[in-house]
């Protein structure tokens, strides 16, 4: 795994972005089964090739058997292992998973795959499917390289809670090792004081960074990084002699202006001080530190003091705010085009962005839609999240009041860039026969967006649609587990994503039996933690993966799939 550099990749070890889920229970491939005699007429466990997210243990015979690519161990024991080989039921095709072990409930296995887009710059694709990664010790589900990139290759990653590693990649280097973040998902704002700074991965205090007052008092601009698996670098001020009514604080640069470079002041609190000591560190890519001892005041950058113009609201961030009333923008922040959601000779939202001079501190996101003037059109503005350790999309929300039904432009909207999470601008339009989502995630790419027809229910997730109604897939449905009873019955769990959803996958319980009354239906956990019956057989239900399970019963046996976590 290689640290990326360029604008590609703003994070060091960025295959450390896990899928939604895992697989079986901790199962590996054994040689004894990788040496199973062929079975010519053993059935693809998905009705359209390639078969990703399958249980490489349910494979019974393969055209080349599993081999391990690379493997690493953690300190604390937890291990991973890449693993690749081609099914006989897809015999020209390999397929990559990922064994794990690690303690359950401290840890976590993922897939991810690397591919070199220029130079030194490194991009990541994380398989869209909730069998990419597990939280329980065990095996992901199978997964193949995209057509579309150029020289894809495929990464194991393990984590213990406490410390990473990854093994494979573009390069086939064997490890990258690296503290685990401890903020969920990424910290963008820590207290050097409870910090062990000799362990950062760099601490800087230039003496072109510090500045002192006639009276004594000064102040020391620090930029360091952790040795973090996402860590950005962090800026903060130390301040020293302070007198009574002194203070320092942190301001970030918004571009040149017309009368010099334009600092504002960063509005958290805990971005100043009173007293000798630090501040709070942030992720700011670009700031100045300030001291006053009351009298006078001297910042590590000269700056332009010309005052900004007066908000539109009392408390900020404004909401509501009509972009054509806003007359000044910060020097960098200009309205700028991020997303596109565009369908092909149809409906479009283009998302833009910009800071409001009287607002610099916030990032403000409008939309302009151009709608057909037929019956069941929309665009709606959303929000799209990075969230938990995973580092995974969630999905989309809708911005209250930020929804168009004919052509216009919505209002504006703000997010804080320093806000805990991962909160990204999105877009969903539709324009009566198709829907356009798009959002800064994905890809690591601006203005990317998917396409799909209607889906079978007003607003998704949609609920009581059978499986065999879907005629398409975007990640392709495939058998996940099985379990059987006695009596020879059996109920295979299968998922997949229709491509009527813009992010839901489902699951479904698949019933088989040659005779008898088995029943068969499909569980998923409660917010309470117990399991409730969520769909009958052959029927849909929205899921992350990670709790579902299917069951089948005869009235005398029950048996459930075994969820990954």
């Amino acid at each position: 795994m290689r640290r990326r550099t360029g604008q590609l990749m703003t994070v060091g070890l960025l295959a450390l972005l896990p899928g939604l889920t895992g697989l079986t229970g901790p199962t590996t491939i054994t040689a004894a089964r990788a040496a199973a005699p062929a079975r010519a007429a053993e059935a693809a466990p998905c009705p359209a090739l390639p078969c990703e997210g399958a249980d490489p243990s349910a494979v019974d015979s393969w055209a080349a058997a599993p081999r391990l690519v690379r493997q690493s161990t953690l300190p604390s024991g937890a291990r991973v292992k890449l693993m690749a080989g081609r099914p006989s039921w897809d015999s020209a095709t390999e397929y990559s998973w990922v064994e794990g072990q690690f303690t359950a409930g401290k840890g976590r296995t993922w897939l991810v795959y690397e591919y070199n887009v220029f130079d030194a710059a490194y991009a990541y694709r994380t398989p869209e499917h909730p069998r990419s990664y597990r939280t329980t010790p065990g095996t992901t589900g199978m997964f193949v390289k995209s057509p579309r990139n150029a020289g894809e290759d495929a990464a194991g990653c393990v984590s213990d809670g406490a410390d990473t590693a990854c093994v494979g990649g573009v390069n086939e280097e064997t490890v990258k090792t690296a503290a685990a973040e401890p903020c969920d998902p990424v910290c963008k704002i820590v207290d050097p004081a409870t910090q062990d700074l000799t362990t950062w991965d760099y601490v800087s205090r230039p003496d072109y960074r510090k500045v002192t007052l006639p009276s004594g008092a000064w102040v020391q601009q620090v930029t360091g990084r952790p040795k973090w698996d996402r860590s950005p670098h962090f800026e903060w001020a130390e301040a020293g002699k302070l007198p009574a009514g002194g203070k320092v604080w942190l301001e970030e640069w918004q571009g040149a202006g017309r009368w010099g470079e334009v600092y504002t002041r960063v509005t958290d609190p805990k971005s100043a001080r009173t007293t000798d000591g630090s501040t709070h560190a942030f992720a700011l890519n670009n700031v100045r530190a300030c001291v006053t001892d009351g009298t006078d005041t001297k910042c590590t950058q000269d700056g332009d003091t010309t005052e900004p113009p007066k908000a539109p609201c009392d408390t900020l961030p404004c909401a509501g705010v009509d972009p054509a009333t806003v007359t000044e923008w910060t020097p960098n922040g200009e309205p700028t085009v991020v997303e596109d959601a565009n369908v092909y000779q149809g409906g479009r939202l283009t998302i833009y962005e910009g800071r409001p001079a009287w607002d610099p501190a916030h990032d403000y996101y409008w939309g302009t839609a151009e709608l057909p003037p037929r019956a069941g059109v929309s665009a709606q503005l959303m929000t799209h999240e990075n969230k938990g350790p995973d580092f995974r999309a969630q999905r989309p929300v809708p911005i209250p009041g930020a929804s168009l039904t004919a052509s216009g432009t919505t209002k504006m909207y703000a997010l804080n860039p320093l806000a805990p999470g991962n909160t990204q601008i999105a877009g969903l339009v539709h324009d009566g026969k198709t829907w356009a989502f798009a959002t800064h995630q994905g890809d690591n790419m601006y203005q990317t967006d998917v396409e799909g027809p209607p889906a079978p229910c007003a607003a998704q997730p949609c609920t009581g649609v059978p499986a065999a109604s879907v005629t398409a897939w975007r990640a392709g449905s495939s058998a996940w587990q099985t379990a059987r009873l006695t009596s020879g019955a059996q109920v295979s769990l299968h998922g997949g994503r229709p491509t009527w959803s813009v992010s839901d996958f489902y699951a479904w319980a698949q019933l088989t039996q040659a005779s008898g009354t088995a029943t068969a239906w499909l569980e998923d956990r409660a917010p309470d933690g117990s399991y409730r019956r969520v769909a009958d057989a052959g029927t849909l239900s929205a899921t992350s993966g990670e709790y579902v399970r299917a069951c089948v019963s005869d009235g005398t046996e029950t048996a459930c799939t075994t969820p990954s976590a």
